[in-house]
């Protein structure tokens, strides 16, 4: 029987809502139950939620996705950036390039195939920034692990969506695609992204000197994002970026903009529910037998380019020990926008899409069972947790 959409975004977030409350009371992130109770329902298992149904209600993903990139962007701020000082920005660098070094040769030395180990290298930047925030939240966290875990994991995304558009770029010109398409493409990814991006910002901004109420800055600000998120799919680019940039100028233009964070997660949770039940049910326990060597090789080199990477920089650069044991350990999850960088490629370049897609999505499974609980231990053994259990 096919569940209509409004009904299906109801057993989501009520058994989203479920899910979280029972993994609280284990001492596990509710993000982790979210996540679970997806999966049990999802077609994998128990088909309560089909993939046609999951289909139908791809618009709440888009919408929760662009709220937490927003949120995410939104922890960006010029003074406190400065205040943190180089380490923030070398971290962030060392992180992904770590990652992508790691990830690139190992692929490379198994399969032969530049172009395949290439794209891998640059999906296996991103992490999750959803995860992240929802696990902060979760547990009130705050201090300099807090504060430089979130610009991070905003700098990180901003850095793995250009590095995979120019990689991207480069295979499909050697690939038979013209100068001028290859050339178009980054353009529109690239340039539209920060365009709309600043425009949407600065409508934000214009319109808050107008306003009442806070309540109708809250308005604002999430019908800029709908509008910014519409406009990107109309135009057939990723919102991804776009909506990071929103929340960053935003953020650093608005003189009201926090006093909205209070009402603004009132307004995303049940977004935030229904994105990562749906992820939950997104994934297929079958493609873990199809994990292989290459995807063993990705599981394990992705976390330890992470780890590496930002352990040394954070050395040489003197930051607080706490930030040089524990960043490393919360960044592993990875969901949303490397599966979304998978399926692009599938779509473009069958030839080495299907391998790509295979190896992504079968890491995300286990990335996702662990990373919110690691998240949670590295915010714990950096004394940042003050939510009383």
């Amino acid at each position: 029987m096919q569940i209509y959409e409004l009904m299906g975004v109801g057993i989501v977030i009520l058994l989203g809502l479920l899910g979280g409350k029972i993994s609280h009371r284990f001492k596990i992130p509710r993000v982790t139950g979210y996540m679970l109770m997806g999966l049990i329902i999802g077609p994998s298992m128990l088909g309560i939620i089909s993939s046609a149904t999951l289909e139908s209600i791809h618009m709440v993903n888009d919408i929760a996705l662009g709220l937490i990139l927003f949120a995410i962007g939104g922890e960006v701020e010029l003074h406190h950036l400065k205040a943190m000082g180089k380490k923030v920005i070398f971290i962030a660098l060392a992180e992904s390039f770590g990652a992508f070094g790691l990830v690139f040769i190992l692929a490379q030395v198994i399969s032969g195939n530049a172009g395949l180990s290439l794209l891998l290298g640059a999906i296996s930047m991103a992490t999750a920034p959803g995860v992240t925030l929802l696990v902060i939240r979760e547990y009130s966290a705050r201090g300099p692990l807090t504060d430089t875990l979130l610009a991070v994991i905003a700098m990180n995304n901003i850095i793995c969506l250009v590095i995979f558009r120019l990689i991207f770029a480069s295979y499909s010109l050697l690939n038979g695609l013209s100068f001028f398409a290859v050339i178009a493409s980054l353009f529109k990814e690239l340039i539209l992204s920060v365009v709309i991006g600043v425009a949407i910002a600065a409508l934000i901004n214009w319109w808050e000197q107008k306003i009442d109420d806070l309540s109708e800055l809250l308005l604002v600000i999430i019908g800029g994002l709908l509008l910014g998120i519409g406009a990107a799919r109309t135009i057939g680019i990723s919102y991804l970026m776009m909506c990071l940039i929103i929340g960053a100028v935003t953020n650093n233009l608005s003189m009201m903009h926090r006093l909205v964070y209070a009402e603004l997660r009132l307004a995303e949770m049940p977004f935030y529910i229904a994105f990562f039940v749906l992820s939950g049910a997104s994934l297929h326990l079958g493609s873990l037998g199809h994990l292989g060597l290459m995807g063993v090789v990705y599981l394990l080199a992705r976390p330890a380019g992470k780890f590496m990477g930002s352990f040394i920089a954070a050395k040489k650069y003197q930051a607080e020990p706490q930030i040089t044991s524990n960043i490393g350990m919360a960044l592993l999850p990875q969901a949303g926008v490397a599966i979304g960088l998978a399926i692009t490629v599938s779509e473009t370049h069958p030839e080495i899409g299907t391998a790509i897609s295979t190896v992504i999505l079968s890491s995300v499974i286990v990335y996702e069972a662990v990373g919110p609980f690691l998240t949670k231990i590295a915010l714990g053994r950096a004394g940042e947790i003050h939510l009383q259990e």
